[in-house]
């Protein structure tokens, strides 16, 4: 394709200037293409680490922000389509989780803290900063949870209830220590002093797979193993084998023995290029269902051909994502609480940036 190959010669002729992260639910296309692939948090990680002067993120936009709240002084985070976005993350408004918290502190006996999920903008983080909160993944939720719980703090968890309701459940919390937020009223549809409260949102991804698809697998496949990521709601998730981030499923399903049989419950686009990575270790990997995220699927290789261009051309602002310098302090303090509780280390120390 006369697109791919202006792109790999735009790159080498851009070198060490630029990197491309890309999400796992990135069109393989894309992937191929990529410096680094992973999930939300991997990427922080990947791209913490790098002193390119672009960083090109191929991914949705509260993860380009994530950059961007980590990004070197030097260093411009730039997308190939900033109408990226991400439904769940637009289900709260930073007034809302400020009215809720408030409403929660008033009726609690406990302190609450604030926990956002890292698929959040960064106005939200940079919230959770402001309140002594922290960010956490789907990876480390577990963590985080048990770190504020064993203090006898309540958590305000927001915004996907159900990979809150799915840790809670998991850490041997009772519905009745779990309450869900009625997002007219803002306050505890339950138990005004429960342990956790969600946010009642969800991405819609997620909300696609359901027990009775596993039950169908289960029936045709016996013996297949069913892995799905912890956004599904809390009765799939009970149904299923195994669960955790796109990073633990990709690194679950790629490791296991030759010949075994996964449906794996999330987006589409990583099913697919997972199973084509693993066809020569004669696994069977099938989609619970084939549910796409039309955000992701947003950049192409044209539009990434376009930025790259941009960039060569010194015309980039278009494509820039910012954070306010105020919203990207306190949002680096809700991302240094996490890496401090979950690795005991500092966004600067001996492992980088996050």
């Amino acid at each position: 394709m006369d697109t791919m190959r202006r792109i790999i010669a735009l790159r080498k002729e851009l070198g060490e200037r630029v990197i491309i992260p890309a999400h796992h639910y990135q069109k393989k296309e894309i992937t191929d293409i990529a410096d680094f692939i992973g999930d939300s948090y991997r990427l922080a990680v990947d791209v913490g680490t790098s002193n390119a002067e672009y960083i090109l993120f191929c991914g949705v936009h509260f993860m380009a922000e994530g950059a961007a709240v980590l990004a070197k002084a030097h260093q411009k985070v730039v997308m190939p389509n900033l109408e990226a976005g991400c439904p769940m993350a637009d289900m709260i408004t930073c007034a809302q989780a400020e009215q809720t918290l408030e409403n929660i502190r008033n009726k609690s006996s406990r302190e609450i803290i604030p926990v956002v999920y890292m698929n959040a903008h960064a106005r939200l983080k940079a919230f959770c900063g402001q309140h002594e909160g922290s960010v956490c993944t789907s990876s480390n939720a577990r963590k985080i949870l048990e770190y504020y719980l064993s203090q006898d703090k309540g958590v305000l968890f927001f915004p996907d209830q159900h990979l809150g309701r799915n840790t809670a459940v998991d850490i041997g919390l009772s519905q009745e220590d779990i309450s869900l937020i009625d997002k007219e009223s803002l306050v505890p549809m339950g138990n005004q002093q429960a342990k956790v409260f969600l946010w009642d949102g969800s991405c819609p991804i997620h909300q696609e797979f359901n027990v009775r698809q596993i039950e169908t697998l289960r029936r045709k496949y016996p013996g297949i193993i069913v892995i799905v990521h912890p956004e599904v709601n809390s009765a799939t998730a009970q149904a299923a084998d195994m669960k955790g981030s796109t990073e633990y499923i990709h690194n679950v399903v790629s490791k296991s023995p030759p010949g075994s049989v996964w449906a794996i419950g999330t987006e589409y686009n990583f099913v697919s290029r997972l199973a084509y990575e693993c066809t020569s270790q004669g696994k069977t990997i099938l989609p619970l269902e084939t549910s796409i995220c039309t955000d992701m699927s947003m950049t192409t290789p044209e539009l990434l051909l376009e930025t790259l261009e941009q960039i060569r051309d010194g015309n980039i602002e278009s494509k820039l994502v910012t954070v306010d310098r105020v919203v990207r302090e306190d949002a680096k303090k809700a991302l240094q609480q996490m890496i401090a509780i979950v690795e005991g280390g500092t966004l600067h120390g001996n492992r980088g940036n996050l």
